[in-house]
Formats: C-alpha cells, structure tokens, sequence
C-alpha cells in the first residue's frame, strides 16, 4: 500500500477532502476550526451542514483564485483521500500594501463573528510582515512530505521563499525539510470588559499556538549570511 500525489480537479474531491481536513482539526482538537469552520447548528445534522458551508466556502475561494493549488494524497489501493494540502504561488509579493481586514461573514453577526474575525486577522498578521518577497505559501492539511513535495519543487523552479503556518505538531516534519522557525504566534482575541458569550467562546476556544516558518531559496541557508523574513 502506498500513497499517491494528486491534484484537486473536480468539485466531488472537496467533500472527502474537508471530511478530512475536519477529522485532522478535530483528533487532536485545534480551536482554528471553530473558527474558520464553526459547528453552528444544534441539531443531529448541525456538523453536517456546517461541514457542507464550509466545502462551499473553500471551493468557491479556491475558484476565485488563480494562485490556489490544492493537492490529495491518496490510497493507492483503496483511492480515499487521506490527507490534503493547499499551495499559493505568488510570483510577486501579494502582500506589499499589508494585510486587509478579514471579516468572518460565516459566523452570524455578533459576538462570535467579532471574535472570528479578531482570530483570523491573527492569523494572517505575520504574512504582512515577513512575506515582503515573492513566495510560495502552503498551508497544512496534514499529508507529510508528500504534500510538501510539489511546492517545494514549485518554489525551487520558480526561485522563491517558501513559507508556512504551522500547527504545533507539524513543525518537525517541517523543520526536516529544511522550514526553519522565524516568530511564534498565538490566535488569541481580547476585547476590554468582555461579554459573557465572548467569555464562553474563549472557554471553547483557548488560545490556539502557531509557528511561521520559512524555507529559503533552493533551501540554501548560511548561518551570518542568509537574511530571515
């Protein structure tokens, strides 16, 4: 049995593939999906249909943008999904003017959309300030080396930096593959006098670390020489 690299090419992929990206957020729990892929309703299909609002969110913006690669690692007995990884080839640095606000519009309007969206502008805050060069960005899905392979060979043949944010439990597998550590940050919102929801939120979602990581040209590092982001 072995695992097989492929592109996302058709609409049925998504589903599969954010069932699977649910699984990984979820076993361990990582509080960014109640984020950016909250479980709103509270009745037997609640998980179900907010899985199906995300799968349409994902693949509308992944349309939308020419720059969004996805890729699947499959079984290549079984041919299920088992890990999945988003690439965005920048040839130029798509973040000169700084980062936009990012408002959470599949939360409803209310506490939890301003906590939402407080989390994803902290999520994105460290590409404004380290992604000042034309990039390759790739964010994890959870597939391993094979899903790094096809944008780190991208990001070599095209001559650019390579960055990643990173969940906690994907920084070694990263770090052997030459990704280095540049700056920790946390997905933490705070507000003055706080409401009881946005206290109840921060019981469901406690602060969720990452690590921004990056991975030189042709992976070529020189300690006093090479500059980090």
């Amino acid at each position: 049995m072995g695992l097989l690299l492929q592109p996302i090419t058709s609409d049925d992929d998504f589903k599969e593939l954010i069932e699977c990206e649910w699984t990984a957020y979820e076993t361990p729990y990582n509080g960014f999906k109640e984020i950016y892929c909250p479980t709103l309703g509270t009745g037997p299909n609640g998980r179900e249909e907010s899985m199906k609002e995300c799968r349409e969110r994902q693949l509308a913006d992944h349309k939308s943008d020419s720059t969004s690669h996805w890729f699947k690692a499959v079984d290549s007995d079984s041919g299920q999904i088992v890990g999945g990884a988003q690439w965005n080839v920048y040839p130029e640095n798509p973040y000169a003017n700084g980062i936009d606000h990012i408002e959470a519009t599949w939360w409803p309007e209310g506490e939890g959309r301003r906590f939402a969206s407080m989390g994803m502008d902290q999520w994105f805050g460290p590409r404004g300030k380290r992604m000042n060069k034309p990039h390759v960005s790739h964010r994890r899905r959870g597939a391993g080396s094979l899903l790094l392979k096809w944008g780190m060979q991208k990001a070599d043949e095209l001559d650019l930096d390579t960055f990643i944010e990173a969940a906690q439990p994907g920084i070694p597998l990263y770090s052997s593959h030459g990704f280095r550590e540049v700056e920790e940050y946390w997905i933490d919102p705070k507000v003055e006098n706080p409401s009881d929801e946005w206290k109840q939120l921060k019981e469901k979602i406690p602060p969720i670390p990452w690590m921004f990581m990056w991975r030189p040209k042709q992976g070529r590092y020189e300690e006093g020489k090479t500059v980090p982001p």
